[in-house]
């Protein structure tokens, strides 16, 4: 069991430090292309517009089945060229079910090129609970493989082992035991790796509303924080400090790995609204907790109910979902230091960030039937008005501006030095029925 006392440390740290976004932090996955799995049908190659559009940031190739299947030299190097064209940075998965000198290869491959070079690189996928590896046999492997890939390239940055959710028992031993501990330097005097990662899927088919909005969140805080506790040990112990202190991403996840039945924005599942608004809490948690990157599972499945995953739907239109706007409406607004804030309402959730020149907000309505009064002239104030919710900050903030939050919404406010307010975003439960993107609300 995690120490207490430990976490309290972690989270006053945290808390009082300048919690800068990482311009890493907004990504996806490439999935699906076809043929990647059997026979199934893709389209990846036609959406590169809409996940620019979307503000992702850096690109995983990656997953089961990338893993099982590593796609040939000619394909991936049409992937990076694409996610490079769109402003982004490729997060690079070499299988594990191949061997450290192709692992080399294809850091060599790639990373002779200032056209194609890859920074940041992982190595297999869900080795604990897909290839039901030992934590000795995941060790092993992956100094084998990282110690080769830098004896290349040693500025490449590797994060590992992203395994299918934060196991204390494996991630303990991987970054503290003594024979396991793959935090340390190998004997080139490379770091193994640079980044430790997981992934999460909270729920199975069977889930409600709540879970949604509360265990789901709960569980994956959680898991961060256990994580966060085991890195802070692993850097006391192995003396990483500064630009060589271990950075932590998550890079898979979504609100279930099977799908209910109902697949519409009034739904739970992946498709739904309200699962846009939980990403927004997973990626808000993530700049809380200075994660590297985020990058959620995936970019575009619609071949099947159970897994349709995607944040933008199939053919011919591939439109996007809740969770796509959601994540753009973070991706192009929330810049700078992440300000952590709160609300006495438990389904009034509230986000913010600033920059030298705004102030950014997150209102986060979850309530299926109740609207909530905001007045932001009185965050952190004891005398705040009958009938409005209370909201606090870690730090002042200047927004002269009151509203109702409706019932299933998402707004998104953004305030200049002076507290005025400069710009207003709306997106609600009906828009997403109708398929349309947030709306800005004029003055």
């Amino acid at each position: 069991m995690k120490k207490t006392v430990s976490l309290l440390a972690i989270i006053m740290c945290l808390s009082v430090s300048a919690q800068e976004i990482s311009p890493y932090l907004f990504g996806q996955n490439l999935w699906l292309a076809s043929n990647s799995e059997g026979d199934r049908i893709g389209y990846i190659d036609q959406l590169w517009p809409k996940v620019e559009k979307s503000g992702a940031k850096i690109i995983r190739i990656g997953g089961n089945g990338y893993n099982k299947r590593m796609p040939d030299y000619e394909t991936l190097t049409k992937w990076v060229t694409a996610i490079k064209g769109i402003g982004a940075e490729p997060l690079m998965q070499v299988s594990q079910h191949k061997s450290a000198e192709e692992a080399a290869k294809l850091v060599a491959f790639f990373n002779k090129d200032g056209k194609t070079k890859i920074k940041f690189w992982s190595i297999g996928n869900e080795p604990y609970h897909m290839a039901k590896m030992s934590i000795d046999s995941i060790s092993a492997y992956i100094k084998e493989y990282a110690s080769a890939m830098k004896t290349v390239d040693p500025s490449i940055k590797i994060l590992v082992p992203d395994l299918a959710a934060y196991y204390n028992d494996a991630y303990e031993a991987l970054l503290l035991d003594d024979k396991n501990s793959i935090a340390g330097r190998d004997e080139n005097g490379n770091w193994y790796v640079d980044g430790i990662n997981f992934h999460n899927y909270p729920n199975a088919k069977d889930y409600n509303r709540s879970d949604v909005i509360f265990y789901s969140v709960t569980k994956m805080r959680g898991m961060i924080l256990d994580l966060l506790e085991d890195m802070e040990a692993a850097d006391k112990k192995y003396d990483r400090v500064g630009a060589d202190a271990l950075t932590w991403g998550l890079t898979e996840f979504n609100i279930t790995y099977d799908n209910p039945d109902d697949l519409s924005a009034t739904g739970i599942a992946v498709p739904s609204f309200i699962n846009g608004q939980f990403w927004v809490d997973v990626f808000c948690m993530a700049m809380e907790y200075h994660a590297f990157t985020v990058t959620p599972w995936c970019i575009q499945e619609s071949d099947r109910p159970s897994t349709y995953f995607g944040y933008v739907g199939g053919p011919p239109n591939f439109t996007p979902h809740s969770t796509y706007y959601h994540m753009q409406m973070l991706a192009e607004n929330m810049k700078g230091n992440y300000i952590k804030m709160h609300s006495n309402n438990p389904y009034l959730k509230v986000f913010g960030s600033e920059t030298d020149d705004s102030t950014t907000i997150i209102i986060m309505n979850q309530h299926e039937s109740k609207s909530f009064n905001i007045d932001l002239n009185n965050i952190n104030s004891n005398n705040n008005k009958e009938g409005y919710v209370s909201i606090s900050s870690e730090k002042k903030i200047k927004a002269n501006y009151s509203l109702t939050s409706k019932p299933n919404s998402t707004v998104l406010l953004k305030f200049n030095t002076k507290g005025h307010k400069i710009y207003e975003l709306l997106y609600d439960l009906d828009m997403a029925i109708r398929n349309v993107p947030p709306t800005a609300i004029k003055n």
